[in-house]
């Protein structure tokens, strides 16, 4: 005679599942922290690799050219058609195809409107839809520094102009895209608050991730709270913090002032 048996499956009560969620919740919460620590330091890496790359495409042009392009105007002759720096190094950042369908002029099949990834911090929050103010004009996370590369048609700034040094002098440096409703576009050839610039309207300190309503164009603009990020003459990036007096941003920011920089730099 065959004995029935009842076999149970074993399961969860309702109270363990909701202990369960309980304790996944909890460890969620105390990894989460760490989580965007790790994210906001690949940012981090992932911009001053891109400021990395400036100024060695920057160094690059100087040793084909003996200078450098002006942050707006033509290059390397004063024959050439409209550009920005940002255009005049595309060559020197793997973009070659697209410094040549503009034959020079940066207006040329609306070269200007071309998204270039290396002169995008994918954390800056102000950028507009598609990276193109008004879906027609490409912006920049980056601008160049006025007191080095000036404007004049042709070019004429060179290394040797920089006698404080190339390590104690800012090149490049953060910019919003969006800042205030003003673009920082880098194909934006004509002198004004739209160009990849920055220490031509204002040569004060640069301003530590400001709210749109606080933001100004004629200033740099640090994306991250822990900073602004940098590029130096020397070919180098790094990160310079909110703490630095306006008096030594000043200092690396002049190419040829004389003075030393502070111990806050």
């Amino acid at each position: 005679m065959k004995s029935n048996t009842h076999q149970f499956r074993a399961g969860f009560t309702m109270i363990e599942l909701l202990v369960i969620l309980a304790i996944l919740v909890f460890v969620l919460g105390m990894l989460y922290p760490a989580i965007r620590q790790v994210q906001r330091a690949a940012s981090r890496t992932q911009s001053i690799n891109n400021l990395r790359q400036l100024a060695l495409a920057m160094h690059n042009i100087h040793s084909v050219y003996n200078k450098m392009p002006p942050v707006v105007g033509s290059f390397p002759n004063k024959d050439k058609k409209a550009g920005t720096l940002f255009f005049h190094i595309l060559p020197y950042l793997e973009q070659e195809n697209v410094y040549q369908k503009a034959d020079g002029d940066v207006t040329k099949n609306a070269t200007y409107g071309t998204v270039i990834p290396t002169y995008l911090n994918h954390k800056d929050t102000s950028a507009p839809p598609n990276n193109r103010y008004k879906g027609w004009l490409a912006t920049t996370s980056y601008a160049a520094n006025w007191m080095v590369f000036g404007h004049t048609d042709g070019g004429t700034a060179t290394f040797g102009m920089i006698t404080d040094g190339t390590s104690n002098t800012i090149a490049f440096a953060e910019r919003y895209q969006v800042c205030n409703g003003t673009p920082c576009a880098w194909g934006y050839f004509s002198l004004y608050t739209w160009a990849p610039m920055y220490a031509y309207y204002s040569k004060g300190k640069f301003q530590n991730a400001p709210k749109q309503a606080d933001c100004n164009p004629a200033l740099p603009q640090a994306i991250d709270r822990a900073g602004i990020q940098v590029a130096i003459a020397d070919g180098s990036a790094r990160t310079v913090s909110e703490n630095i007096s306006s008096e030594t941003w000043y200092n690396a920011t002049d190419p040829a002032d004389g003075n030393i920089l502070g111990p806050d730099w």
